[in-house]
């Protein structure tokens, strides 16, 4: 059964939540900033510190919409082909793009990439043009800040086709989530005290992500058929539920059950879309928010570099002028990265998806 897409106009809302969460996580890094959150209360601190989950739901709502999209595309001649195809598209340029500017930061002084030029070839350079750094502990983290997620969500592409036609029905997507959850909890389980532990990797990486993106198909599935929710069986429901609790006592974090908030979050907008969630001010930044995701840390490096908030860390004296300190860097940090992620948007993305096509209907006139 399919989603009307025209019905889902949230969803660009939902990215623009997801993109200001993780803006707000990151403006501590910012030189002259950083000291405000020491005047920050406990319950401040936290807040700030879990705009990380902005990636979360990111992940959501990317599995939501790759349901939707293929669902509407499975009987296109060569689908999984041209899937391919559309993904890479729409995540390479403006991604490579990312990797030569963050080379260029590195030249002119600042390491912000945890760069090891030390080796040749350039281990870190290659596995990033791959997307395939997500599966090494002592690289996922580095060339493009940020760039783990990236590697996460391509490495969900290649397997998407195959999930999409194996799941058929609600309760096979319920078990899917409680297979990824056993199989999440049995691999950090294993894993801890290692090296991937060390380099905190396991809080990263595709498996322990792999739950988050069955939540957005199994959203998916409960939107589209409506009935969909009386059609799972009990037992299924009970283990599922079981599992997650295990999951929350033995993982190495919480996040799956803020993804589970997100989850339900979703569904519910798909009854109405409250104004809150739903507007055309988080729908234009949810637009542009791949391009905002990577703009951001690049000017991070930009006012590190120059110093743009040095001046501040003086000012920065009790709660009150941390808390004004931090709200203007956000602002500015945001405001920059928009702006540019615009213009980003227009010469990079868009261009890139259009040459996407275009390989396609070239493909395809082969025939």
């Amino acid at each position: 059964m399919q989603v009307e897409t025209k019905k889902y106009q949230y969803i660009d809302s939902l990215r623009g939540i997801a993109i200001l969460l993780v803006i707000l996580v990151h403006v501590q890094f910012i030189e002259g900033i950083t000291p405000s959150i020491s005047y920050f209360s406990p319950t401040a601190f936290q807040f700030m510190a879990n705009g990380h989950l902005g990636v979360n739901l990111f992940f959501v709502v990317s599995a939501f919409t790759l349901m939707m999209s293929h669902q509407k595309r499975q009987y296109e001649e060569h689908a999984n082909r041209n899937f391919f195809i559309r993904r890479f598209f729409r995540i390479a340029p403006m991604y490579y793009l990312a990797i030569v500017y963050f080379t260029f930061a590195y030249f002119v002084g600042f390491d912000f990439a945890n760069i090891d030029w030390g080796d040749l070839p350039k281990k870190e350079l290659i596995l990033n043009l791959l997307f395939v750094n997500g599966f090494f502990p002592e690289y996922i983290h580095h060339y493009v800040p940020g760039g783990w997620s990236i590697t996460v969500e391509f490495t969900f592409y290649a397997i998407f086709p195959f999930l999409f036609a194996k799941l058929k029905n609600i309760n096979q997507f319920v078990i899917f989530t409680l297979v990824t959850l056993l199989i999440s909890t049995i691999a950090n389980f294993l894993l801890r005290g290692t090296s991937a532990d060390i380099n905190n990797f396991l809080g990263y990486y595709i498996i322990t992500q792999l739950p988050v993106f069955s939540l957005g198909m199994l959203a998916y599935q409960l939107i589209a058929d409506k009935e969909a929710i009386m059609k799972i069986k009990l037992s299924s429901l009970s283990v599922l539920a079981a599992t997650i609790l295990i999951y929350c006592y033995t993982s190495i974090s919480y996040d799956f059950l803020y993804s589970i908030v997100f989850f339900l979050l979703l569904i519910i907008l798909s009854r109405k879309a409250y104004k809150l969630f739903s507007n055309k001010i988080l729908a234009a930044i949810g637009k542009v928010s791949f391009s905002l995701y990577l703009v951001h840390f690049a000017m991070m490096t930009v006012f590190n570099m120059f110093g743009c908030f040095r001046w501040v860390e003086e000012k920065i004296t009790d709660s009150l002028s941390a808390s004004l300190c931090f709200i203007l860097g956000y602002i500015c940090l945001f405001a920059v990265s928009f702006i540019i992620s615009n213009i980003t948007y227009r010469l990079i993305e868009v261009p890139g998806q259009n040459l996407g096509r275009k390989l396609i209907k070239k493909l395809d006139q082969q025939k």
